[in-house]
């Protein structure tokens, strides 16, 4: 094992310790009120402990983040956000635990828990940026109103699809499919590969090896070459174990490059054999 490698396994323990500081600072706040008042004096003594622990836990956390950036795919604004938070949280965390430690405490004694709500709010920030890289950054507000969509810059929900061949073959039918299995590794925000399967302009932009869906060539598509590959071979998609497409969704996308991979059209505008129809009415929920 490379020393590289040995770096990038060390990083996948990221998602793993992040816990442990979030648990930290939620105590050390519930600590820092308590021990305001009088009958909770005692719990004073155990604060430099705390908050020597949420400090130590941040660290590491934040070390192995940084494993975990290097191997690349998070070039997106959510990532940078992420580490920008995650390290600003850990060195605040830091500086507060030593002056806590220290024979100054008592001077600044007032200080201790205003500074630990604002780094509970730090917590919550930097949770939320790792949250977009998770599940992307459209994830909490899929369902909101449109007041709260529009805020984040979102348009209005596509309408469920009552009409097939009124359908947009994209965004109706294969987007959905991409957008449930592809988009964890391959969105605007984690773009591994450099691939981003979130938008008909990105993913026929391709990745870092170039197109990966040729229009009308589904033989020569690299995106249909990954989703047909055996389960068991290191180059299938979705990679690490993750809900694969079903045989009747690659099947559909299968005949949506062959029919020229399109976007604003309708599914009646293009060629439909009679079996490729019965899937795609299966897959819509409509009946025959």
């Amino acid at each position: 094992m490379g020393r590289m490698d040995f770096m990038f396994f060390l990083g996948r323990f990221h998602v793993l310790v992040l816990h442990l500081p979030i648990d930290f600072i939620v105590a050390v706040v519930l600590l820092e009120w308590l021990s305001r008042k009088e009958r909770y004096r005692n719990l004073e003594a155990a604060l430099p402990f705390l908050w020597g622990a949420t400090a130590v836990s941040a660290l590491a956390t934040v070390l192995l983040g940084y494993f975990h950036f290097a191997e690349g795919g998070f070039e997106g604004p959510s990532g940078n956000q992420h580490r920008l938070f995650g390290t600003v949280f850990a060195v605040l965390a830091t500086g507060v635990a030593l002056l806590r430690s220290s024979k100054f405490a008592g001077q600044y004694g007032p200080l201790f828990l205003p500074a630990s709500a604002v780094l509970l709010l730090l917590v919550f920030i930097t949770g939320h940026y790792g949250g977009n890289l998770t599940h992307g950054s459209t994830y909490l507000v899929e369902y909101a109103p449109q007041p709260l969509r529009t805020i984040a810059g979102l348009g209005p929900r596509r309408p469920p699809v009552t009409d097939l061949m009124a359908a947009d073959p994209f965004e109706d039918i294969v987007l959905p499919m991409l957008d449930r299995r592809c988009a964890d590794c391959h969105s605007r925000d984690k773009r591994q590969g450099e691939l981003d399967l979130t938008s008909h302009a990105a993913a026929m932009r391709g990745g870092e090896t170039g197109r990966v869906i040729v229009p009308g060539r589904p033989d020569t598509s690299e995106l249909l070459r990954r989703i047909t590959l055996p389960s068991s071979d290191e180059a299938f998609m979705p990679a690490e174990g993750k809900t694969p497409l079903t045989d009747r969704q690659v099947q559909i996308i299968e005949w949506w490059i062959a029919a020229g991979a399109a976007t604003g059209t309708t599914v009646g505008q293009l060629e439909l054999p009679a079996d490729v129809e019965a899937l795609l009415r299966a897959e819509l929920g409509l009946g025959t």
